[in-house]
């Protein structure tokens, strides 16, 4: 108990047992229920984007969906460090994001087999290179200046402004990975897929 206690009481978000715990989730989830629907869904999902990275797409339209997507997440993530919502969403938000990866390359390798996993990758790269770290620091802050919030502490002026630095570091990483992800990814997702026979 008092081994816990201090494990959870130091301030600090578990980010590793969370990512891997979601990505074990993200992994063991599809396997134990792939004879239901999923695997027409799935199907469906991945032929769609194939179709969607296939086509001439107007890189500025989606660069503005992807911010949009990306940044409204961030920025709710970012606000919830200020207030008692920061400590269940970066244990929430760790989890999920390893739940994500999981899914996306386990579902594509139960769909298609080994030749999946390059639509797996193509979805994920390179973009979440630059998101996992980015978004991990980001949780792990969140998680710290909200713990200050639940101790009592209330927000201190000096703390947040080093809070604000170290958000606005993590969105300049997210932020080029929102870049990799609208103009790059598009490209490498076909190219992992055009010589394919799923589609």
């Amino acid at each position: 108990m008092g081994k816990r206690k201090r494990r959870f009481g130091n301030g600090r978000l578990p980010v590793l047992r969370l990512f891997v715990t979601g990505f074990l989730l993200g992994i063991l989830i599809p396997n134990a229920i792939w004879k239901m629907e999923w695997r027409q869904k799935t199907l469906a999902s991945v032929y769609l984007l194939g179709t969607f990275a296939g086509k001439s797409i107007d890189g500025q339209e989606y660069f503005l969906y992807v911010l949009k997507m990306r940044g409204s997440a961030f920025l709710v993530a970012a606000l919830c460090g200020i207030s008692v919502f920061g400590v269940p969403l970066a244990v929430l938000g760790t989890v999920l994001q390893g739940m994500e990866i999981g899914l996306f390359l386990t579902m594509s390798i139960l769909q298609f087999g080994l030749a999946g996993g390059a639509i797996g990758a193509g979805l994920l790269l390179p973009q979440y290179l630059l998101y996992i770290p980015a978004v991990c620091y980001l949780l792990s802050i969140v998680y710290m200046q909200s713990m200050e919030i639940w101790r009592n502490r209330g927000l201190i002026p000096r703390k947040v402004s080093g809070y604000l630095i170290q958000v606005l570091l993590a969105g300049a990483v997210c932020f080029v990975g929102i870049l990799l992800e609208a103009y790059c990814n598009p490209w490498l997702f076909q190219m992992f897929t055009k010589n394919s026979y799923f589609f």
